[in-house]
């Protein structure tokens, strides 16, 4: 007995035996075997089989597209076999000839070892099919999407009334009773395991299990699962493995931009750089963690009624080029910058190539004034005025947020402190601390302003004013100087080298 199982990417399979005599294969309705395949000729094939000697042979009726027979273009009569596959357009048809009629309703059951000639013979023999879901994946940019594609696309192609696709990050979702067994089975042993009407696949990529495909039938009088479908649902778990593996790389790439967009928002893109190095280590950015920095505030003073004196869009370009200024003086100096309302917070952490934490942030300081300065003196009325203040200690630092969200924050009493400290910075005035003002009395002139109160605090904490730097001829190096000092650093070199 032969039996012709037809499978097409848009329905159920069909198994139909083959009849003695002559059956028409084409597109009319009153074939014998209709196939609804665009490819398909109306009367496209034919297949004889003999009733005494049970020899099959298959003609083409000099089709447009043609009929092939394991992957081969036929012409005139060819000679069927077992296990040969029938090609029209997209429409498969597996002949098999059934010796014992019991043993087949019997189907495939047991373990089956999942290896790479499984993986391959399945390939092989699902050509067709595999191509489509390939298609079809290589449009979807999200895994739920591609899972229920391959889902609706094998429960059509085997006929299946369950088709579930687990990935391993489920895995502690499996029962340990009923069907699920086949499941736990697959994953552990890394094998097809089937009993006749239900079925486990392991998807397995980059040597590793990433998850499972689980068919099941339910219907009753359904045909039991054959070594086709087995094979069908092995080319299916590779593609999905695939899949996978790029949906992964995907969510990869799109992390890494993430988050190498989220730090170019507060350091430099250099040390941006060396910070995503450590979050494809670790897979998180820094946690809020207690260290020793130095923190700077400035902000503009009365910038609502500012903004109202020189107008609503002379104010946002001053603003623009404010923050931009602002931001790269703080990152050439190896700051972090956090934006708030009409100012600046700046971060300053030690670090073993570069200058002490307090002199970087002093000379920002410096540099900031001399910019709003230099750009906006305006009319007395009309000027911009800011304060700096400065302040060195312990603060909480890292990133607060979600996965999907995450900020970069600075928090504690030094935070707090410093704001206020601001407030008397002004005009155009840099306040620092008592610890900041340690560390940079031998370069700066250091000055006693007086003492801030403070809630909480039980004495009055010191502030000092910090003015232009002293002039020992050690302090003088180019590369410590913007463009408009250049100059006179080369004369004052000069002359100390005389005398």
């Amino acid at each position: 007995m032969w039996n012709l199982t037809i499978t097409n990417p848009g329905s159920e399979p069909v198994q139909i035996k083959l009849k003695p005599g002559k059956m028409l294969i084409g597109r009319r309705v009153t074939s014998d075997i209709v196939v609804t395949d665009s490819a398909a000729s109306r009367r496209h094939a034919e297949i004889y089989l003999d009733s005494i000697s049970e020899m099959a042979t298959i003609t083409d009726l000099k089709s447009s597209n043609g009929t092939y027979v394991n992957h081969q273009r036929i012409t005139g009569v060819y000679r069927l076999q077992n296990d040969d596959v029938i090609r029209i357009g997209q429409t498969v048809m597996h002949l098999t000839k059934i010796a014992n009629e019991a043993a087949d309703l019997q189907g495939i059951s047991g373990t089956h070892l999942f290896n790479r000639e499984l993986v391959l013979e399945a390939v092989d023999e699902n050509p067709l099919l595999l191509y489509e879901i390939t298609e079809k994946l290589n449009t979807v940019v999200d895994l739920e999407s591609a899972i229920a594609q391959v889902i609706d696309l094998t429960k059509r192609a085997i006929g299946v009334d369950v088709c579930e696709i687990i990935l391993a990050r489920d895995f502690n979702t499996l029962k340990l009773d009923g069907t699920d067994n086949l499941s736990i089975k697959a994953i552990k042993s890394a094998s097809v395991e089937a009993t006749q009407l239900a079925m486990c696949v392991p998807i397995i990529g980059g040597g590793k299990p990433l998850g499972l495909i689980r068919l099941e039938k339910k219907r009753p009088g359904s045909r039991p699962f054959n070594k086709r479908d087995m094979q069908f649902a092995v080319a299916v778990s590779h593609q999905t493995a695939l899949t996978i593996q790029r949906m992964e790389l995907l969510v990869k790439i799109r992390t890494e931009q993430q988050v190498k967009q989220l730090l170019m928002r507060f350091v430099s893109p250099i040390e941006a750089e060396y910070g995503l190095k450590d979050f494809l280590k670790s897979g998180k950015l820094p946690d809020l963690t207690e260290k020793k920095v130095t923190v700077l505030f400035v902000e503009i003073a009365d910038a609502n009624r500012f903004a109202k004196r020189i107008g609503s869009n002379n104010f946002s370009a001053f603003l623009t080029a404010f923050y931009q200024n602002t931001t790269q003086v703080v990152f050439k100096k190896g700051g972090m910058v956090k934006y708030l309302g009409d100012g600046v917070l700046a971060v300053f952490m030690e670090t073993q190539d570069k200058m002490a934490a307090e002199e970087r942030a002093v000379r920002v300081a410096l540099e900031i004034i001399e910019y709003v300065k230099r750009t906006h003196p305006g009319e007395p009325d009309k000027a911009c005025i800011i304060g700096v203040a400065i302040n060195s200690g312990k603060a909480l630092v890292g990133y607060a947020g979600t996965q999907e969200r995450a900020e970069f924050n600075v928090m504690g009493d030094l935070i707090k402190v410093t704001y206020r400290m601001q407030e008397y910075a002004q005009p155009n005035r840099v306040l620092v601390g008592p610890v900041t003002a340690e560390a940079i009395r031998n370069k700066y002139v250091v000055q006693r302003a007086g003492n801030l109160a403070m809630r909480g605090q039980a004495e009055p904490i010191p502030v000092f004013e910090v003015s232009l730097p002293k002039t020992a001829p050690f302090i003088l190096k180019e590369d410590d100087m913007s463009e408009a000092f250049k100059e006179i650093a080369e004369k004052l070199k000069a002359h100390t080298d005389k005398t």
